[in-house]
């Protein structure tokens, strides 16, 4: 979710929270820019993120020492730097640290550990302490001196909860459908937009058009997505194959067709017989 990347924006800036920005961007999940931030006073944030971003990154200053990974998984670490070679593809906005999948796809297979891979680490590291503590609570009967904290991501649920419940028409960024949202894309597409929420749920905000690169590969993920749907639908082998030859993530229709395969065979018991 972008919110995590906006909070070391903020702190980039000098700023307490996020929820000090306000901010204009569009995408799909995990695949999108920002094109505008700014401060409640309507100041233009974006030039000094911008530099930063140049310079390291969503790295943090406090974060390139000897220890940097103390608190952080490696691969994120590698992820907020990475962000720095994304950007320069398009200086213009600030990118989605997933993008560094799509545009640098070749990288992360070189640098990723086929032995432990993000899954391992996940399960070694976060998955395993916040299981712990929750066994902990659960034993104890009390969350007293738990060492679990709440990031962004649980106050942002927090707030669209009351932002629907209390209609405090909130403005935060949502995957709705595009519907005209962005100007020049797919209709249907789900997009993630700025959008205010109340009791009647997200009103997306207009954004515009988007500049051709942006929507070259927006529309190629939307295609792979809305491929993957017709072939489950269908039960199509060939329309399955051709989602994965599309995604830009894979090299090409043979490697494609070598997953695909694969792909069957571990989940034969889940998914439908592909003709």
């Amino acid at each position: 979710m972008p919110v995590g990347i906006e909070e070391r924006m903020a702190h980039a800036t000098g700023l307490k929270s996020r929820k000090e920005m306000e901010v204009r961007y569009y995408g799909l999940n995990h695949f999108g820019w920002w094109t505008d931030i700014r401060d409640h006073a309507g100041n233009d944030l974006m030039p000094q993120i911008k530099e930063h971003v140049a310079k390291y990154g969503y790295s943090l200053k406090e974060e390139l020492g000897e220890h940097e990974s103390q608190h952080t998984d490696p691969s994120w670490m590698h992820t907020f730097a990475k962000a720095r070679e994304v950007y320069a593809v398009d200086p213009d906005t600030l990118p989605n640290t997933y993008l560094k999948y799509y545009l640098y796809s070749q990288d992360e297979v070189e640098h990723a550990d086929p032995e432990y891979t993000r899954a391992n680490e996940v399960m070694n590291g976060r998955e395993k302490h916040v299981f712990g503590e929750c066994e902990k609570i659960a034993q104890a009967g009390t969350a007293k001196d738990t060492s679990l904290e709440v990031d962004e991501h649980a106050s942002y649920i927090v707030d669209l909860a009351r932002a629907i419940a209390y209609n405090t028409h909130e403005r935060m960024l949502l995957i709705v459908e595009n519907n005209g949202a962005l100007s020049n894309f797919e209709p249907t597409a789900m997009v993630e937009v700025p959008c205010i929420v109340g009791k009647n749920g997200p009103e997306p905000l207009v954004q515009g058009q988007i500049p051709r690169f942006q929507k070259g590969l927006m529309e190629q993920q939307v295609a792979v997505e809305k491929l993957v749907v017709e072939a489950w639908e269908e039960h199509s082998y060939q329309k399955l194959w051709q989602a994965l030859t599309l995604s830009k993530i894979i090299p090409n229709a043979r490697v494609a067709k070598q997953i695909l395969d694969d792909l069957i065979e571990v989940n034969r018991d889940f998914w439908p017989e592909l003709k």
